[in-house]
């Protein structure tokens, strides 16, 4: 296996279990009203599953810089483009995960201290939280995206052509829900098109 594959693949996990363990439901609430938000955070397991899905994201953000870091080393005249957009989604994904964390972790330190927590405007983080990933974080992805198929190619053929479709509708992520599954789903397909069997020794 090739270090962008296991970078990536790395990343896949790591994504795929935040959206798995409350993400999906917790940034799937965008524009709900803020019942919704304050009927949620009032449970102290789905607090403790969102806190941990933040964690999660901000994994897979730093993940995610490797992987663009490795995805560089192997095309020098693309290489600062690769790192910046790389490292410019990662910082996006570390701060939606912030933004995520911050109204669980406000209300569940409250219930420990006696103290309120966050009481006015609970789905305020939660929605900016959604609007850094979709926008802050697939914007540079999607470029990340197109400027890795582009010839000479990084990738397969195969993949090279889907990625140009692919990497146009990350960075529109924030207009529809779809594009944040788009994303993992072209990244299972680099890590299984740079998929390397180890040489014998």
């Amino acid at each position: 296996m090739t270090r962008v594959a296991r970078a990536g693949g790395v990343f896949v996990v790591l994504y795929i279990a935040a959206w798995a363990l409350s993400l999906g439901e917790l940034l799937g609430g965008f524009a709900d009203p803020d019942r919704f938000f304050i009927e949620r955070f009032e449970d102290g397991a789905t607090r403790i599953r969102d806190m941990g899905a933040s964690y999660l994201l901000a994994l897979a953000g730093l993940s995610f810089a490797w992987f663009s870091r490795e995805l560089a080393d192997g095309s020098p005249s693309r290489g600062p483009t690769l790192r910046l957009t790389g490292y410019a989604a990662a910082a996006a994904m570390l701060l939606a995960a912030v933004a995520a964390a911050t109204t669980p972790m406000s209300v569940w330190l409250g219930a420990l201290f006696d103290d309120p927590g966050i009481q006015q405007g609970q789905g305020v983080l939660p929605q900016f939280a959604y609007v850094a990933l979709a926008m802050g974080a697939m914007l540079p992805a999607g470029i990340l995206i197109i400027t890795a198929a582009r010839p000479p190619s990084l990738l397969p053929r195969w993949l090279e052509y889907a990625s140009y479709p692919v990497g146009g509708l990350v960075a529109i992520a924030a207009v529809t829900f779809l594009p944040l599954l788009i994303f993992p789903i072209w990244m299972i397909a680099v890590v299984i098109a740079l998929w390397r069997p180890a040489a014998p020794t």
